[in-house]
């Protein structure tokens, strides 16, 4: 009988490593843990497991790391998982049969990566709701997918590699194994740590991902996840663009990396570029709900509305995303079809109440259509998720417009009362004070 052992690199997981190792308790025959500098309880934890402990010099290199405990397993199998990661339980069920085929090296897991957000975006994945499977991940709104290999054969040629984002895909390949997709998952819980955790983490993997860089000069894939990390973590729109053009030089047909740079245009307001990025990206496979929806936003700065509403079609028909289509509805307002519009931007708003863009799109869509009171409400249910100086001028302006000063003077008032030092609120106050006092003012003052 084929045995499995766990192969872990810890440091200061004490929070999580518990749930961790009880979901394999039943699954493995052995536990190694590579511990990099714990000082917390890790360790005394991991013993109540009857965990093998090293101890490894961190090195700034996940792979040297990962492959120190690899080595003191003598199981036949080897699964590896994080200190905030649990095996499904349904996977025991499972491994008996994905254990006996001699022709496999490896199964790549499928992850969940439960999110707070049910509009996460990872790489060129989008987030999918939460079917709640999991008790610890029961208030994660959803998660989204990446797919590793995480269960493959102990020998000596299959061993990780790679300063970070470390893999051993590369190497059961190299040893002739097929690598076959496995039919149990892996639950993890990282992306729900607290913001000064993500943060800390996401300098972390910027230094490594840098020298990763330096060291892989010739690598695309190292420049695209540098680039595409300086944008996302640290808003490095320039920087990362310079990553970008670098993975593509090496690798012109990367088409996640075309997605990415336009995405990157788009940002720095080069609508035009953007567009002829994506247009070198390919039509189909995975990237192809954000190559569209992005190909819209570009199209859309640039005023070409039909040709928008066709990509934001094509995003939509591949992604029920209510964000999708709120852009789409705002869309088809500007091009006069005002009750398809309104209807796509109200069910939107309903089904994602928590999306600022959304109903920012949905208020200026009844601005557009000349339906001031629709907007008045919509923009102070807009208020009520996000409070600005300028976003209350904008509340007062529209009751302006319809000349509601009990409205405007109240509006006003709970602006300043949350910005009492807001030069613009004063300077509103004080003109609706001098038009009350004024009445022939009352029929032109406006607040801007």
């Amino acid at each position: 009988m084929q045995t499995v052992g766990l192969s872990m690199i810890v440091k200061n997981g004490a929070a999580t490593l518990r749930p961790c190792l009880e979901s394999v308790r039943h699954v493995v025959q052995q536990i190694v843990i590579g511990d990099t500098g714990s000082t917390d309880a890790t360790c005394e934890i991991a013993k109540e497991f009857g965990v093998s402990i090293i101890q490894v010099p961190w090195e700034n290199h996940f792979a040297h790391a990962r492959n120190a405990p690899l080595k003191v397993m003598t199981t036949d199998w080897v699964l590896a998982l994080d200190a905030d990661e649990e095996l499904d339980e349904d996977a025991i069920k499972h491994l008996p049969k994905l254990l006996e085929r001699a022709d496999v090296g490896g199964y790549v897991t499928p992850i969940r990566n439960y999110v707070p957000s049910r509009y996460t975006r990872a790489w060129d994945r989008l987030a999918v709701p939460n079917d709640h499977r999991h008790l610890r991940a029961k208030d994660a709104p959803a998660f989204v997918v990446h797919e590793n290999c995480r269960l493959f054969r102990r020998q000596d040629d299959i061993y990780f590699t790679g300063r970070v984002h470390e893999a051993v895909e590369g190497q059961i390949k190299a040893a002739g194994l097929k690598l076959v997709d496995a039919p149990f998952h892996i639950h993890h819980f990282g992306q729900l740590s607290t913001p000064d955790r993500k943060e800390e983490k996401a300098k972390f993997y910027r230094e490594l991902l840098r020298l990763k860089a330096q060291e892989r000069t010739t690598d695309a894939l190292a420049w695209m996840q540098l680039g595409l990390h300086e944008f996302e973590f640290f808003g490095n729109a320039e920087e990362a663009l310079t990553c970008l053009d670098r993975a593509l030089v090496l690798e012109p047909k990367a088409s996640d990396a075309w997605i990415f740079k336009g995405m990157v245009l788009l940002d720095l307001g080069r609508p035009q570029e953007a567009l002829a990025s994506f247009q070198n990206a390919r039509s189909d496979g995975r990237g192809k709900i954000l190559r569209e929806q992005f190909r819209g936003d570009a199209l859309s700065a640039l005023q070409q509305w039909e040709e928008a509403r066709s990509a934001y079609r094509q995003a939509l028909q591949l992604s029920s995303d209510p964000i999708v289509e709120s852009k789409l509805g705002l869309t088809e307002v500007r091009l006069g079809h005002k009750d398809a519009g309104l209807t796509k931007l109200k069910r939107a708003a309903d089904a994602a109440p928590g999306v600022i863009e959304v109903h920012d799109r949905l208020f200026k869509a009844y601005v557009l259509s000349d339906m001031l009171p629709e907007a008045a409400d919509a923009s102070e249910r807009f208020l009520q998720m996000v409070a600005h100086p300028k976003l209350f001028l904008r509340t007062a302006s529209v009751c302006a417009q319809m000349k509601q000063w009990d409205r405007v003077i109240d509006i006003l008032a709970r602006g300043l009362e949350m910005f009492p030092n807001s030069a613009e609120l004063l300077r509103a106050r004080a003109e609706v004070d001098a038009m009350k006092a004024s009445p022939e003012g009352a029929q032109a003052a406006s607040v801007r």
